[in-house]
């Protein structure tokens, strides 16, 4: 009789653990779109009509997913719901020659890329790598005004807090403030509080404090988009302005780091204050240790 009970509650467990991961995963297509991004652009042939019905292939580097639309009649195409990092967008047409080329998809960002065709059946594939790289954008779809802090301005710059949102001062338009709301700045002179902070399109608010809910570990932070103004009504309740944060994703490639930072007073100068005051230099010494790693479990499936 135990045994049946204790197989009756492995057996309800399993059940509960399943319906959970099911929620998570339509919650998580759900909400995608606030945090995704989008390549868009033109098709044309050497003499610049539109080509249209013309394959459009985006596939992610990292893990080899892949998307495919077809150009409209007017040649234009869409690829929503990109998640951020680096893609080979690929176009195919009857009568004209494949052309490849490389983008890097921000968070949140919408990424313009025309394609021009050349004649023949051999392949003019150029590579390259376009808009987004450098975290500097020009905006060319739509009125909104925001800035992207890289993974590489996030792993290297100093941070005493090993906090993420303090980046969020490395954007224009803030300004630092001191009442423990939204992420500690001012966005477009609204208060802290009138902030959106998402997390991989969820969002990260504490509504009793207006704060940041959940916090990030700043290995685990991909990029993230400041949004200062003009942004369109996905973004929800924010009067002031949105972070948006995305997380580091899997690929195919085993990646990680491991790291020590330290800081000890003898390396350190007084302050002016202790200086006018006479007062010697405080003696502290601080050791942060972390590592990272990330990687396929089964290879292009689950990373």
């Amino acid at each position: 009789m135990k045994i049946s009970l204790l197989q009756r509650s492995a057996v309800k467990g399993i059940r509960y653990a399943i319906s959970a991961l099911f929620v998570v995963l339509v919650f998580s297509v759900a909400v995608m779109a606030q945090e995704s991004g989008s390549i868009n652009g033109t098709v044309t042939d050497p003499n610049g009509a539109l080509v249209p019905g013309a394959t459009v292939t985006v596939k992610s580097v990292g893990t080899s997913a892949e998307r495919t639309v077809t150009t409209a009649t007017d040649g234009t195409y869409l690829v929503t719901n990109l998640q951020p990092g680096l893609y080979d967008v690929s176009v195919t047409a009857t009568g004209f020659g494949a052309t490849t080329q490389r983008a890097q998809v921000s968070v949140g960002g919408r990424l313009t890329l025309d394609f021009a065709l050349g004649l023949g059946a051999q392949p003019t594939a150029t590579v390259e790598v376009v808009a987004g790289s450098g975290g500097v954008e020009v905006n060319t779809t739509d009125q909104q005004v925001s800035s992207v802090v890289t993974n590489r301005q996030i792993r290297e710059l100093p941070t005493v807090t090993r906090n993420a949102y303090d980046l969020v001062s490395l954007s224009g338009n803030v300004a630092t403030d001191t009442s423990l709301r939204g992420t500690g700045f001012a966005i477009n002179g609204q208060r802290a509080a009138s902030t959106s902070i998402l997390l991989d399109g969820a969002e990260n608010v504490d509504t009793f404090t207006a704060g940041i809910g959940q916090a990030v570990p700043l290995d685990s932070v991909q990029e993230f988009r400041v949004i200062t103004g003009n942004f369109s009504a996905e973004y929800g309740r924010a009067s002031g302005g949105v972070v948006n944060v995305a997380t580091i994703a899997g690929s195919n490639e085993f990646h990680g780091t491991l790291y020590e930072f330290n800081r000890i007073s003898k390396l350190a100068s007084n302050g002016f204050d202790n200086n006018a005051n006479g007062i010697e230099r405080a003696v502290f010494t601080r050791n942060q240790f972390g590592y990272s790693v990330g990687g396929p479990i089964f290879k292009n499936k689950l990373f």
